[in-house]
């Protein structure tokens, strides 16, 4: 989405360590001053880099009229904007499903069958590797690609939820609430009890 962008200047945050996908987490901030002037700064919150670039409106920028130009094009496109912005959401939504679906099953394989943890390990990656073949697929084919993996998935770790080997709530799983309320019928549980205390 930022093809039609207009490139105001550049700065590199680097040194940022390895970690699993959306461990690290970057800061950004953009300020403009009364004069127009853009200050733009990132900061790595796990090893405190950063870096800033200040962008004046120097010559070789965009003219008034130009810019007015931009301003309109952005209104006339803006249903494709929104519709782009769905499909992009749509691959993030799937893409991060099957990333945690495959690391929920590798964290807790104790809890469940060698058959169903490669069924679900098999099926998140062959997700991935469709998403690595196909960057530029519809809403559509994601939202249905999301919907077969999570067939497969979630009777999995809604199984091994319900035999306590989960550490929270995925998937609708069997559930209890707090203040004394039942648990769903025909549950049990052998897990701690809370009792309201006044």
């Amino acid at each position: 989405m930022t093809k039609d962008n207009h490139c105001l200047g550049t700065f590199d945050l680097s040194g940022i360590p390895p970690a699993p996908r959306g461990v690290p987490q970057i800061q950004v901030s953009f300020e403009v001053d009364a004069n127009g002037i853009l200050n733009v700064s990132a900061e790595d919150k796990g090893s405190g880099n950063k870096k800033a670039i200040t962008i004046t409106n120097d010559k070789g920028r965009l003219s008034k009229e130009e810019i007015e130009k931009m301003v309109a094009d952005g209104k006339r496109f803006e249903e494709d904007d929104r519709r782009q912005k769905e499909r992009i959401d749509a691959r993030n939504e799937f893409e991060n499903y099957a990333f945690s679906m495959k690391n929920t099953v590798n964290e807790a394989s104790s809890s469940l069958s060698s058959e169903d943890k490669e069924k679900v390990v098999q099926s998140a990656q062959d997700a991935i590797s469709w998403l690595d073949s196909n960057h530029e697929a519809s809403t559509e084919e994601y939202k249905g690609r999301m919907s077969e993996l999570q067939s497969v998935c979630n009777p999995i770790i809604q199984k091994m939820y319900q035999q306590g080997g989960g550490g929270g709530a995925t998937g609708g799983g069997a559930s209890s609430s707090f203040g004394g309320a039942q648990q769903q019928s025909g549950t049990t549980s052998d897990g701690p009890k809370v009792e309201e205390v006044d």
